[in-house]
């Protein structure tokens, strides 16, 4: 059977609410979107990484460092559509969206993705995600954290950014979704055809857009995840994990 190409896009733009710039914020000695480059091209189910930008000054930093980009829209609402625009110039098989703002990211995590991607592919399922486990005490307080509800078959029931299932009955763990998404072509091809949809709207989950029309989504469950950069203090922190850890 014929290997299947994964190309992994990693969404990189300049405007944000909180945190203006912050691809290029220096952690480590580096900026932000190089160690996220780095751990994308460790993950040995990719076979070419590629950043997409809306900004010249992320695009003079990747032509600066060797690192391949394309320039995209800068009207996208979700890196879902960043990484369409992307599919549409570059081929591949599977595409695996890798958040620009996490530089601690797992290359296993991606792996895990893919290959979820890859095994549900016979089922007819063209969408992949992540998620942990157990989550604390503190990410179930914390809208900014998603839940992610597992089916028995390795799917996703549903996702919200309130601590679900509610323990009415025997208690079940929450889980944490992982921003980080593999997609055939023609799920992406889907994914920009379709209008978000209430539910989606509601919660700004993106991946709902699959699950309000019906479509399943394949869950891999993983050890551990990452830190999104959302602030200058969350910078810090992973600064502080990467000094430690060298």
């Amino acid at each position: 059977m014929k290997r299947m190409s994964t190309l992994a896009v990693i969404p990189a733009r300049w405007a944000s609410t909180r945190f203006p710039g912050k691809p290029l914020v220096k952690i480590a000695g580096r900026a932000m979107i190089a160690h996220v480059w780095d751990k994308t091209c460790q993950a040995s189910t990719v076979d070419e990484a590629v950043i997409a930008t809306d900004d010249d000054r992320i695009a003079q930093y990747c032509l600066d460092h060797n690192m391949a980009y394309v320039m995209t829209s800068p009207d996208h609402a979700t890196g879902t559509d960043r990484v369409a625009e992307v599919s549409e110039t570059r081929a591949a098989d599977i595409y695996v969206n890798v958040q620009g703002d996490e530089p601690l990211i797992d290359p296993a995590t991606i792996d895990a993705t893919v290959r979820s991607l890859q095994d549900a592919l016979p089922r007819g399922i063209e969408v992949s995600t992540a998620y942990i486990p157990t989550a604390t005490d503190e990410q179930c307080l914390a809208q900014s954290v998603v839940h992610l509800v597992p089916t028995l078959d390795g799917c996703v029931l549903s996702f919200s950014r309130l601590p679900t299932p509610q323990n009415f009955g025997e208690a079940m763990p929450r889980t944490v979704h992982l921003g980080l998404y593999a997609f055939t072509p023609a799920a992406l091809s889907r994914f920009t055809s379709w209008e978000r949809g209430p539910v989606e709207r509601a919660e700004s989950i993106e991946l709902l857009r699959f699950l309000e029309r019906g479509e399943r989504i394949a869950a891999v469950a993983v050890p551990e995840g990452s830190i999104g950069v959302d602030t200058p203090e969350d910078a810090a922190r992973v600064e502080k994990i990467l000094e430690e850890g060298n």
